[in-house]
């Protein structure tokens, strides 16, 4: 059964993380925020700390430090990162199916319901961020909560702290749970040990962020803290409907969630358990308003679990519909998931600013590769951008500049864009700004920088030619006007 269960994961993974890769315009490259993890892991396994420039501040520009750990590891033994997180990727979906496979009463019922939602492998396989090791974490703490195994969640808990900020809030719940799942009489004694680890491995994480990045938490809060908590929670809840209504199978998974947690008095069983331990992960994306990914990023870990649970009450909840029409519902919504996934995901786009991204980097280093000190440029996508040029890059959004981040943000009305700051820009000036993805995008996250007769007086938007490569962006005209010759063309 357990070889069994291996082969069928294995292959779940594959056929779906090669179906979305078609359908993504086969991406050669994770997204842009994975690059930003690529820039940090190559720094920090050369020995220059985490720094997101080379002689820089040390900067918490990354929302993961175990995956950032973990890319640096693998930094230090390939010359390139895509192929080896893809596998890694594959290894970490395997192990998530496998788990939730071995629980589940009928397997393949349970694997149509996960291959509904793609987009679970584009966000958990291809983007090559932390979120298929966030889904593998919390997949298997659930499980070990669940099934009172306290020497899984004692190992598990601080692999949960290190990879998502979140994680302060989930390791509440799961020594809630533990509390409320022990033995009577003996529920204190069985919760403490995960308390003091908790609290043990949060302390020793804060402590550490606080003498080497002189903040407690990662660069990237303070970047995309969003104007308020009314705010928040009104994006949030359109966030949690629209994933509500983003596919029939993730409606009715939900709507099966929902009547679990209903008939808790009917049975405290495992599957009211699981959605008890699923309450935190479906409640934060709403308190911090959503994300801007497309794909509903924050709510692909937890599908899983939400899988297993509806897999488990199929039978249960689909028992008044009629035995042949029960037959075809699953897979009528597994194809249906799939045809819509093109239209619906909008996700591929993330691909392209990578790829685009990682192409102005390279531009630019062969472009000034003469030159005796490196230009500085200001970007608003910072992954792809820096990990192909080796001077200076300024994040215009601050996930990667304390200054910019801790600094009175402009408040653009774009979900975690909200970084900008106009004075902190004029203090820098640097001598390139890239273009974004487009002129609208740029207007809106810099809030009209472009339209400023400050900002005209000092830059000129053209193409320029250097060193056999062109390259458009507004360049500041007195660098223009003092950079050597060598075949300029603008």
């Amino acid at each position: 059964m357990n070889c069994r269960n291996l082969i069928l994961s294995l292959l779940t993974v594959i056929s779906g993380g090669v179906a979305v890769w078609v359908l993504m315009g086969r991406p050669a490259t994770g997204i842009d925020d994975a690059d930003i993890f690529f820039v940090y892991a190559q720094n920090f396994a050369a020995g220059h700390g985490f720094v997101y420039n080379i002689g820089g501040e040390t900067v918490e520009g990354f929302t993961s430090l175990l995956w950032t750990l973990i890319c640096s590891g693998l930094t230090a033994i390939f010359q390139s990162l895509e192929k080896p997180l893809l596998l890694l990727n594959v290894l970490l979906g395997t192990a998530t199916i496998k788990a939730c496979l071995k629980r589940a009463v009928h397997p393949g019922r349970f694997v149509l319901m996960l291959a509904a939602a793609p987009v679970w492998f584009v966000w958990c396989q291809l983007t090559l961020m932390e979120t298929g090791l966030w889904c593998l974490i919390i997949t298997l703490l659930g499980l070990a909560v669940v099934e009172r195994r306290r020497g899984a969640v004692l190992l598990l808990l601080p692999l949960l702290l290190l990879t998502r900020p979140e994680s302060m809030l989930w390791g509440v719940w799961v020594i809630l749970l533990v509390f409320m799942l022990g033995e009577s009489g003996r529920r204190i004694k069985t919760a403490l040990p995960v308390l003091l680890v908790y609290l043990l491995t949060l302390g020793a994480l804060i402590g550490f962020r606080l003498s080497y990045f002189g903040y407690p938490v990662p660069n990237t809060f303070y970047a995309k803290v969003s104007p308020g908590l009314f705010s928040n929670l009104l994006d949030g809840m359109g966030y949690l409907l629209r994933f509500a209504v983003s596919g029939g199978m993730v409606l009715g998974l939900l709507v099966i969630l929902l009547r679990v947690l209903a008939r808790a008095e009917k049975g405290w069983s495992n599957s009211f358990w699981l959605a008890v331990f699923l309450l935190p992960g479906i409640g934060i994306p709403v308190l911090v308003g959503g994300d801007h990914f497309g794909g509903f990023r924050f709510y692909q870990p937890l599908w899983p679990l939400i899988c297993l649970i509806g897999a488990n009450e199929w039978p249960r909840m689909t028992a008044n519909l009629p035995p042949r029409l029960g037959r075809f519902v699953l897979p009528v919504l597994l194809l249906a998931g799939w045809i819509l996934f093109p239209f619906t995901s909008h996700i591929k786009h993330e691909f392209r600013i990578a790829k685009e991204g990682r192409e102005n980097g390279a531009a630019l280093a062969h472009m000034f590769q003469d030159l005796e000190t490196w230009p500085t440029v200001a970007a608003i996508t910072a992954g792809g951008n820096k990990l192909g040029y080796p001077g200076p890059v300024l994040d215009l959004m601050g996930l990667n500049n304390t200054e910019m981040a801790h600094a009175p943000g402009d408040a653009a009305n774009f979900k975690n864009h909200t970084g900008f700051t106009r004075s902190v820009f004029y203090r820098w000036q640097p001598d390139i700004l890239l273009c974004g993805d487009s002129e609208e995008f740029d207007e809106l996250v810099l809030n009209g920088l472009h339209t400023e007769p400050q900002f005209n007086v000092l830059y000129t938007k053209c193409r320029l030619h250097r060193n056999g490569t062109d390259l458009e962006a507004w360049f500041r005209n007195d660098f223009l006007m003092n950079i050597p010759a060598n075949g300029d063309e603008m």
